[in-house]
């Protein structure tokens, strides 16, 4: 009997050796794991780091149009607008807000186009035609600006659509409704 104890004995520390072996073989592979695990999160959290400071900030550019009416008609058309930034962060160069006024003239396949900046906007006492000294807009203060049109007449077109950009913030688009007998002072807004 004492032989079969023996055995038993030896049976069951072999089990428990077994058991030990594994018990230290899921250890090490959940420390490895948790290595891995610890160095991917690391290298994430790095480039999103580097990314943020690598992106261009955002000015919140968006134009914000109070008054947008037909100035002049005869051989180059004008449009007056009066307008403000109100959302943006900081001063805003001139040369930075841009436009463009597109147009089809009736019975034509083809699009005409003008397109400057913002270098003739003044304040409201301004003409809306001076470059200087307006160099920056400022926030919530209301300009104006007279926009030159040379290619598109706006007595042989029904409509036309003004687009406004502003570098780093929004680009608008509004179609403005010239109908088929436009008069100085016609609300287009």
């Amino acid at each position: 009997m004492t032989q079969m104890q023996s055995i038993r004995r030896n049976g069951d520390a072999s089990q428990g050796i077994s058991a030990m072996i594994v018990f230290i073989a899921i250890i090490l592979m959940s420390s490895v794991i948790s290595a891995v695990v610890i160095g991917f999160g690391e290298k994430v959290f790095t480039e999103t780091k580097t990314d943020a400071q690598e992106n261009v900030p955002s000015i919140k550019g968006v134009v914000n149009i109070i008054v947008l009416e037909i100035f002049t008609l005869g051989t180059n058309d004008e449009i007056h607008i009066v307008f403000e930034l109100p959302y943006i962060e900081a001063p805003v160069s001139d040369e930075n807000v841009a436009w463009v006024v597109m147009c089809n003239p009736s019975g034509s396949n083809r699009v005409n186009f003008d397109e400057g900046d913002f270098t003739l906007a003044t304040d409201l006492a301004g003409n809306g035609l001076t470059s200087l000294p307006l160099v920056e807009f400022e926030t919530a203060v209301a300009y104006r600006m007279i926009i030159q049109l040379e290619d598109c007449d706006l007595e042989e077109i029904d409509y036309a659509t003004l687009v406004l950009m502003v570098e780093r913030g929004r680009t608008q688009e509004w179609q403005m409704n010239i109908g088929s007998a436009p008069y100085e002072g016609q609300d287009l807004n």
